[in-house]
Formats: structure tokens, C-alpha cells, sequence
């Protein structure tokens, strides 16, 4: 895969305590690349133009458009950082087989099971329920519920999803979701599937959501059960 190169524009979500600075995106530049360490500027917060205070072993999602126009992404933390000509911080480059690729509008779709809040608004059919997704990207997802909510292709639905993460705590995302498919179950009995595409979601949500899929790559990469 394919790693940042000097003067290559990076972005950067970090893990923190803080549910305001696991909110915003930062954006930095690579300045020098030395073995498996990576130096970059300062962060500066896309939300509030400011820098952020970075200690060593602060952990972050690192991601970036590569020559062929492909999304890379990788889990990294900052192990230090210099002052020479200018301030920077020193960014842990991860093994090649490490780093996850996902095209830029096709993003990243994991199997997984996450808990959902489901809610129609229409005059007949006034839903609100709980599920759980079958599969899920950064523009979209799939669950299955009983065939008693009447869904049919094009209804909007609004659509709370829990995002647990490796570290223990539980994060949530809010969209709107467009059904563009309504399978009816097999047999009596059994559940219908879904699956619609995300019209309405903020981009802070949206690097929870890519961050929850990366983790589960990852996961499932160490299990064997992916390449």
C-alpha cells in the first residue's frame, strides 16, 4: 500500500477523553520522512483553524488521497516532536499491510452488527424502532427488522447508530438515509433487509462512521478472515 510522501497533505482524527477533540478533523503536511517515522507540521483543527496540544502516545486515524486518487487510511500515534527549523511532531508509519485503501466515493462497506435507532416520519406510518445493521460504509447501510414496518424504496429515514470502539467507549452518529432497496423476507417469520444510501450526514459523523469500519478491517485482517 501505498505510504504519504513529503509534502503530501494529511488529515487526522485523534483518540482523546475529550468527545470535542474526537469531533474534529486536523490537517497537517509531511515534512520529512525518516525509516518508520513520519515528521509533520503542526495540526490545525479544520473546525477552529487552531493547533492542538499532541503528547507522545497520542493515538489517531491518519488518512490521505494518494496518486491514483484511492482514500488510504492507517492507525497511528504521535511518538514525539522536534524543534529545529519549525515545530513538528513525529508520526508512527505503520507496516504496509497495515494501511487500508477505499476509493474516494466508494467508501470502505464492513460486514458488521451495530446497534440502530430507526425512526419514519409519515402521517400513516409513524415508526420508531431498534435494529441492527448487517453491513455499513461512510455513505451508507443495510439492517434487517420485522415485516410488521411497512418500508418501501425512497422512504428517508432518520437512523442513530451506536459506534463502539477498540478503546471501550461508545460513540453515535446521526443520518438521514434514502432506502434504495427493500428485499421482503424469505419466509414467514424471518426478518426484511434494507439497504439505503446516507443523504443527509455531517462530516464529523461521517470520520466516526469510516473510523468504526476501519477498526472493524483491521480486526478481521488479524482474524485471517479478510486480506
Amino acid at each position: 500500500m501505498m505510504l504519504p510522501r513529503i509534502g503530501q497533505t494529511i488529515r487526522l482524527n485523534f483518540t482523546s477523553s475529550s468527545e470535542e477533540m474526537e469531533l474534529q478533523t486536523f490537517k497537517s503536511r509531511v515534512a520529512d520522512l525518516k525509516d518508520d517515522v513520519a515528521s509533520i507540521e503542526l495540526p490545525t483543527s479544520e473546525n477552529t483553524g487552531r493547533t492542538g496540544l499532541f503528547q507522545p502516545g497520542t493515538e489517531c486515524l491518519v488518512w490521505y488521497v494518494g496518486e491514483d486518487g484511492s482514500r488510504y487510511e492507517f492507525r497511528s500515534a504521535i511518538v514525539g516532536r522536534q524543534n529545529n527549523h519549525i515545530p513538528v511532531l513525529l508520526l508512527q508509519l505503520p507496516a504496509k499491510e497495515e494501511i487500508v485503501r477505499t476509493q474516494r466515493r466508494n467508501y470502505l462497506r464492513i460486514d458488521t452488527t451495530l446497534d440502530i435507532a430507526v425512526k419514519l416520519d409519515d402521517p400513516i406510518r409513524r415508526y420508531h424502532f431498534l435494529a441492527r445493521t448487517l453491513d455499513i460504509s461512510g455513505g451508507g447501510l443495510s439492517f434487517s427488522c420485522e415485516e410488521t414496518y411497512h418500508l418501501k424504496e425512497k422512504d428517508n429515514l432518520h437512523v442513530w447508530i451506536s459506534l463502539p470502539s477498540k478503546n471501550g467507549q461508545v460513540q453515535h452518529a446521526f443520518v438521514v438515509m434514502e432506502i434504495v432497496r427493500q428485499k421482503p423476507a424469505e419466509e414467514k417469520g424471518l426478518h426484511q433487509w434494507i439497504s439505503g444510501k446516507f443523504t443527509q450526514i455531517s462530516e464529523q459523523d461521517r470520520a466516526k462512521v469510516v473510523r468504526a469500519c476501519y477498526e472493524r478491517q483491521l480486526e478481521l485482517r488479524k482474524k485471517g478472515v479478510v486480506d
